[in-house]
Order: structure tokens, then C-alpha cells, then sequence
């Protein structure tokens, strides 16, 4: 009985503390590395050893970390729920984590910078970081440092006027990784500026008679070079880095082309605005998706970045799609998803461009304007450009491949008499093509009559006094041509793929199949292949009934299985439909 007694005892003994420790076990809370987020799991487990925390995310789900994980960029979850009701866990005898084996916060390890010597400083910890910078695009420019376009012309011609957007600081050949300017990207404080020692100046005599004089930077071993500006303390901002984000990318992209929105028709400074409206870009907005560039751009330590556009002629990093987050048959409508295979997403969730800062659509050298904040403040004339807003695009079949004009060869005219310096390639009958929307942007450039090449502009002496025929023969000169020389229209074709609309203000299928206000469909291979009534009597003769577009399309095409090439120049062998005429 005794015997029977203590053991019962012992039983009561151990229970009692289980329960002890069951309560211990539901009030406790895990929390992430850096203590901004207390986390309550939905369900708590006894862990069957100590295991440290994941770093703090806030999780559309919470579960206690079964492993070390490495951190992540953090991510704006979809939706956090918080638990209705902490279950009891399933107690075994193994020890529970407690506030004496939660790791501290881990410190900013960058405040241990004393002396801030650039991406040198940076390369002692991110050296793979640093050469993958060193071999990207953002770094070398490759096939647009030496190359035309339609708005500034020859980047190379520019001089120091373009470099102020460039990730280096100042050469753009034989760059070593101490010509890496890493705050550029990775700290949005940060500001730099040209280094001015030698007093170096440039008096010339403008378009108008008036005698002007610029202040010019530095050129050192061939490079414009820029440092921090003097008022900044580059060891703060060193101490003080972080991940891009939009505000980083949008501080040279949205200005590319020389002012806010000119280049890209779909990115502007507002994109990075705590009010940027979900109908300007729902990706971006606070109150849409929320969503950052390297979302989508997802870049690894090597710094090359994937997806590139119609006039951009290195691709690195690998492309951005739609079906990275989306099914690639997305809607619930059955014969929307049947335009998935041959039309891009951005065709119909992207009705305009230039929504909320309008956009460049032409551009004239052969008329100087004066823009004050031109050449750092110094002023410049720069040529007489159209803007556009709520532009409805132009459209184009793309296979993701291009041709864009080489500086070295001669270029021949459209049939229209305009010389194409960017175009998608593909077509309508090209498996490999969808239809996308694009801005055309158009310029009035010099072409030498004796070679055929388009010219590098000398943008620079343009800047300073306006003489677009005296900065024509100056970049003869610099291509070593002489002769005559033309103005020519010239054209470049630009993808646009950012601004998607909220879905109810998407198109709708009558915007393009009952009216031809937003694109006519006839002008890109969907017209007839011959006259009506020759293509009905294939298979009938003439009826008197009018039909709408869905009529005829659900009769010929969901109804009898006729492939499109029965009645058009194209087929689409992917909806295995007939070929010929088959009727009872």
C-alpha cells in the first residue's frame, strides 16, 4: 500500500510540472532577430532542441522555425492573420526555449565603419558582390555608351552630362572595382557631384550672339570623376546602407532622357509616392500590390538584372514575366485566356501611358530651348520637345528580339522616308510573338549623305550654345566624315510594361473588336484576306444577316473548328482547328 501510495505520488509530482510547463509553453512568444515583430504561433510546439529564430519577416502564416534559414529581402505579405485560439501543444519531456536562449538583436554591422574609402571599403566584406557589379550592365553600359538614340543622340558625345546617372564615378572603360560608386543604389541620402579643382572653363558664343561661360569638372586620367558631396559625411552614409528600392532605382531611371518621365513613357519619380494612385500603377502603389522594382527585376549577388526593352540591346539576368506571380491563364473567362498564347498581359491591363507625368513623344534639335537646370544648374539649351499624358500606345508583335541601329553601319529609310532606330521584331504568323503595347518616340537627328550613318551629335556644344548645325559637323569630325549631311525623321519603338490598371479598367473585349478607337486591328494582320464577299462565298454564298464580330467569330470559329487562316492571313495551329472548308 505504501509502495502503491509513493507511487502515485511521483505520478502527481510530474504531472503537476508538465503543466507547469504547459503554461510556460502557451504564453511564450518567438521573436526575429531584430525584436521589431513579436510573433504568437497559431499552433506552439515543444521544440526537441534549442533551434534559433528565422530573421523577423511578418508572415502570412506563422509557424515556429524549424531550421536556420539565410534572411531574405523583406516582403510586404499579401495579408497577416492573427491566431482566434492558441491550442494546448503536445508536451514531451524535451527543455523549451527561454528568454536566455533567444538570441539578441544582431547589430547593424556596418556601424563598425570608421573610414569610408568607396567600393573598396564596401569589397573587404562584399568582394562577389563587388565583382558581379563590376561585370553588369549598369557598370559598363555596353552597346549605349558608344551607340545613338533618338533623345540625347551619342551618350559618348555627352561627355560628363550623362555620366551623373552611371553607377561608377566617372569612367565607363577600364574600370577597376575602386570606380564602383555603390551608395549610388544603396543609400537614397546619398548626393555626389563632380570634382572641381583645377578651375577649368569653357567660354563660347551661343546661338543668340551672347558670349557664355561654363564651369567645367575635373577630367582626370580621361574620366569626369564625382565624389560625395562636401556636405555630406561619407562614413555615415556608408554606415547607413540599405537594399534598393524604388526610390532607389527611380533616382536615374525616371530622369533618363533628361527630365522626369521623358525616356520610358511608364516610369517617373511619383512611382516611389506614398500617393501614387492604384489607377497610375497598381503593382506600385501603396495601395495596390506595394510591390518594389527587385520584385519583379529579382537580382542575385551577381548585380545583373533581368528583363531589358525593345530599344535596349544587352540582356542580362535572364526576363521578367507576368507568370513569375500569375497563372499563365489567369482569368476565369474562358476565351480571355485564349488571348494569353499571342497577346501580352501589359496589351490589355495597360490602356495608356503617360498617366500621371506626361511623357516625351518628339524631340527637335534644330530648336533650341533653354532649360536652367541643364549641365548642373549651369543651364543648357536643349531641343524643342511634345509631351503627351493618358497616351493611348501603339501596338506591335514582339518575340523579344530587336533590331537596333549600330552607329557603324548605314541605316536605309522605312517606306514612309523615317529611319527606324529601334523595332521589335516578330509578327503575327511568329509562334514566338505576342502583341504588346509600345510608345514610338520620334526625332529630328543628322544623317551623313556620303556614308549612310547616323551622326554622333555633339550634345554637349548643343547644350552650350544651341548650334545644332555647328554640333552636327562636330561629330563628323569626331566619326571622321566629312560632306553633306541630312536632317532625317527618325523613330524607336519602346516597350511599355509598367502602369497596369485595376482590372475593371483594363480593356473590355468591345475597345478592340467594335470600335477601332484603341487599336485597329486591321493595321496589324488581322484584316481580311481579300474582299468580303469572296471570303464568305468560300463557304456559302452572301447573306443578308449582320453580324457583329463575337457573332461570326463564336459561329465560325468556336461553332464549326475553322482555323483563322480561312478567312485571314494567319493561322494559330495551337487551338487545333481545321483547315479547309468542313460543313455537314
Amino acid at each position: 500500500m505504501r509502495k502503491t501510495l509513493a507511487t502515485l505520488g511521483f505520478v502527481l509530482v510530474i504531472a503537476a510540472a508538465m503543466l507547469f510547463q504547459a503554461g510556460n509553453v502557451t504564453a511564450a512568444t518567438w521573436s526575429g532577430d531584430d525584436s521589431s515583430v513579436t510573433r504568437t504561433p497559431t499552433k506552439t510546439r515543444t521544440p526537441t532542441k534549442t533551434r534559433t529564430p528565422s530573421p523577423s519577416r511578418t508572415p502570412t502564416k506563422t509557424k515556429s522555425p524549424t531550421k536556420t534559414r539565410t534572411p531574405v529581402p523583406s516582403r510586404t505579405p499579401t495579408k497577416t492573420k492573427t491566431p482566434t485560439k492558441t491550442k494546448t501543444p503536445t508536451i514531451t519531456p524535451s527543455p523549451l526555449p527561454t528568454a536566455t536562449n533567444t538570441p539578441e538583436p544582431t547589430a547593424n554591422p556596418h556601424l563598425s565603419i570608421t573610414e569610408f574609402n568607396g567600393a573598396e571599403t564596401c569589397a573587404q566584406c562584399h568582394l562577389e558582390e563587388a565583382q558581379g557589379m563590376l561585370n553588369s550592365e549598369h557598370m559598363k553600359w555596353d552597346g549605349k555608351w558608344d551607340e545613338i538614340n533618338t533623345y540625347c543622340t551619342s551618350p559618348i558625345q555627352s561627355q560628363w552630362a550623362c555620366i551623373t546617372c552611371h553607377v561608377s564615378t566617372g569612367k565607363v572603360q577600364n574600370q577597376t572595382i575602386a570606380d564602383i560608386d555603390c551608395l549610388v543604389c544603396h543609400n537614397n541620402n546619398y548626393q555626389r557631384s563632380f570634382v572641381r579643382t583645377q578651375g577649368n572653363t569653357e567660354s563660347l558664343t551661343n546661338w543668340k550672339g551672347e558670349t557664355v561661360t561654363y564651369n567645367l569638372p575635373d577630367l582626370i586620367n580621361g574620366a569626369y570623376l564625382q565624389q560625395p558631396k562636401p556636405e555630406l559625411d561619407p562614413v555615415l552614409l556608408a554606415q547607413t546602407v540599405h537594399l534598393p528600392d524604388k526610390a532607389s532605382c527611380l533616382r536615374c531611371h525616371a530622369k533618363a532622357g533628361g527630365t522626369d518621365g521623358a525616356k520610358r513613357g511608364d516610369i517617373y519619380a511619383n512611382l516611389a509616392s506614398a500617393n501614387l494612385s492604384i489607377h497610375d500603377d497598381f503593382h506600385m502603389s501603396p495601395d495596390g500590390a506595394n510591390l518594389n522594382c527587385q520584385d519583379c527585376h529579382v537580382t542575385g549577388h551577381d548585380h545583373k538584372i533581368p528583363g531589358r526593352g525593345i530599344d535596349l540591346r544587352i540582356s542580362e539576368g535572364g526576363t521578367v514575366s507576368c507568370t513569375q506571380c500569375h497563372a499563365e491563364k489567369p482569368h476565369l473567362a474562358k476565351n480571355l485566356n485564349s488571348h494569353s498564347g499571342r497577346i501580352a498581359c501589359q496589351t490589355c491591363h495597360i490602356p495608356t501611358f503617360g498617366k500621371n507625368t506626361s511623357t516625351e513623344m518628339t524631340r527637335d534639335w534644330r530648336f533650341p530651348v533653354w532649360n536652367p537646370a541643364g549641365l548642373g544648374g549651369q543651364g543648357a539649351w536643349i531641343g524643342e520637345e511634345s509631351r503627351a499624358s493618358n497616351q493611348i500606345p501603339s501596338y506591335t508583335f514582339w518575340n523579344g528580339q530587336s533590331f537596333i541601329y549600330d552607329m557603324a553601319d548605314a541605316i536605309n529609310p522605312e517606306p514612309d522616308g523615317t529611319f527606324t532606330m529601334a523595332k521589335a521584331l516578330g509578327g503575327i504568323n511568329d509562334a514566338k510573338s505576342k502583341l504588346y503595347p509600345i510608345k514610338v518616340h520620334t526625332s529630328h537627328q543628322p544623317r551623313d549623305n556620303t556614308s549612310g550613318r547616323m551622326i554622333a551629335y555633339d550634345v554637349m556644344f548643343n547644350f552650350m550654345t544651341g548650334l545644332f548645325e555647328d554640333a552636327a559637323n562636330r561629330g563628323q569630325n569626331f566619326m571622321g566624315l566629312n560632306g553633306p549631311y541630312t536632317w532625317v525623321n527618325v523613330r524607336t519603338e519602346q516597350l511599355i510594361t509598367h502602369g497596369v490598371e485595376t482590372k475593371d479598367l483594363s480593356l473590355q473585349c468591345a475597345s478592340c473588336h467594335s470600335t477601332r478607337t484603341q487599336m485597329d486591328l486591321r493595321t496589324m494582320g488581322y484584316e481580311l484576306k481579300g474582299p468580303k464577299n469572296e471570303v464568305c462565298q468560300q463557304c456559302h454564298g452572301l447573306e443578308d444577316d449582320v453580324l457583329s464580330f463575337d457573332e461570326v467569330h463564336n459561329e465560325h470559329v468556336t461553332g464549326e473548328r475553322i482555323d483563322c487562316s480561312m478567312c485571314h492571313n494567319f493561322t494559330r495551329p495551337e487551338r487545333n482547328l481545321n483547315i479547309g472548308i468542313i460543313r455537314d
